[in-house]
This record gives structure tokens, C-alpha cells and sequence, in this order.
């Protein structure tokens, strides 16, 4: 029987963090959302329901909140990060995806949201 593919993630994460260029974004923050996707081959198929067979998913949150904490300019340098330091920690992963969606950006036209995305397969 073959390997299965398989995926682990969090959809919608919520943060305010100041990440942005403008002082006002600085100072006051911005709300972001996050989809955050990983996939990985098993080594076999589990046989009891232990966490060291898959990807905890409290840990991708971790990885996350720890990147959302830290003051930054470009949405980039933050999506970037989150997908080295995934790699560091799960190094055997197949692909990482990374949606970071900036709520309510500071631009003066009725948009819902700016987003960056980063897709990673090996």
C-alpha cells in the first residue's frame, strides 16, 4: 500500500499586529487573518492516535503567534519567516501554504483586503 499525503492546517487565525510601512499602522496595528496549510508523506498509516505521527497543529499555531508578535514593514518579510521557521521545525514536510490577508489596508478604495501568499513544495 502507498504513502498518504497528508495535510494539516488552521484556516482563519485572527491577530492585530503592527506590520505595515505607515507610522499609523505602527502605532495603532492592523487585524490580519491567516490560512496556514502543510502536507506531509506518512511513514505508514497510524495505528494508534499519537501526536509524533502527524503535525501537532498547536504547533503551527506557535510558529504564528510568534511571528505576529514582532513589528515588521512588509506582509513578505513575515509569510517568508513563518515558512522558515516551519521548515526548521518540520524539515521532512512535502509543501507549506501561507495565506496572510491584511483586513481593512490603508488604501482609500472600498477593499476587503490585501493579501500575500507564499506556496512551497519540495
Amino acid at each position: 500500500m502507498g504513502k498518504a499525503i497528508r495535510t494539516v492546517g488552521l484556516e482563519g487565525v485572527q491577530f492585530k499586529a503592527t506590520i505595515g510601512v505607515y507610522p499609523e499602522e505602527k502605532i495603532l496595528g492592523n487585524y490580519f487573518l491567516v490560512d496556514f496549510e502543510v502536507a506531509f508523506k506518512s511513514a505508514k498509516q497510524p495505528e494508534t492516535e499519537n501526536l509524533l505521527e502527524t503535525v501537532n497543529y498547536t504547533d503551527l499555531y506557535t510558529i504564528l503567534e510568534t511571528e505576529f508578535k514582532k513589528s515588521s514593514d512588509l506582509i513578505e518579510t513575515v509569510a517568508q519567516t513563518i515558512l522558515d521557521e516551519t521548515l526548521f521545525k518540520f524539515p521532512y514536510l512535502r509543501s507549506i501554504k501561507i495565506k496572510i490577508k491584511k483586513l481593512n489596508p490603508p488604501i482609500h478604495a472600498p477593499i476587503a483586503n490585501a493579501f500575500v501568499a507564499l506556496n512551497y513544495h519540495k
